[in-house]
């Protein structure tokens, strides 16, 4: 899967154009390895027309996560849409507004980098 790297301009622009996947629903969580997690959101892309896509965001170098059963996971609330942030030596994503504080989130995963792909819609 061609996953592309996120670096700060990148992530501002992403979460700009998917308007922080406010109101988006949580597809998929995939645990890849015990180091490497995808999540799957569909999201509005707003250079699309607002039209639907879905954005799947992997972790690479996972160090830390919260995370929830498939029941608990599609019931979280996303109307703050999602935090993605990034430092020179760690990458987070958590469900709802928490920069500064990702695990503090209901649901959270720290690792060493990020990367995504953008994808047909799958509704």
């Amino acid at each position: 899967m061609p996953v592309k790297p996120l670096s700060a301009s990148t992530l501002k622009n992403l979460m700009e154009r998917i308007d922080n996947a406010a109101q988006g629903e949580i597809r998929s969580l995939t645990p890849l390895s015990p180091t490497s997690i995808e999540i799957r959101f569909s999201v509005q892309d707003i250079a699309r027309g607002y039209d639907w896509i879905d954005v799947l965001f992997r972790i690479e170098g996972v160090n830390d996560a919260k995370l929830v059963s498939d029941n608990v996971l599609r019931g979280l609330d996303m109307s703050e849409g999602i935090t993605v942030e990034l430092t020179a030596n760690s990458a987070a994503l958590a469900i709802g507004s928490y920069t500064g504080r990702c695990d503090e989130a209901p649901f959270y995963i720290l690792g060493a980098s990020i990367g995504y792909e953008e994808l047909p819609f799958s509704g």
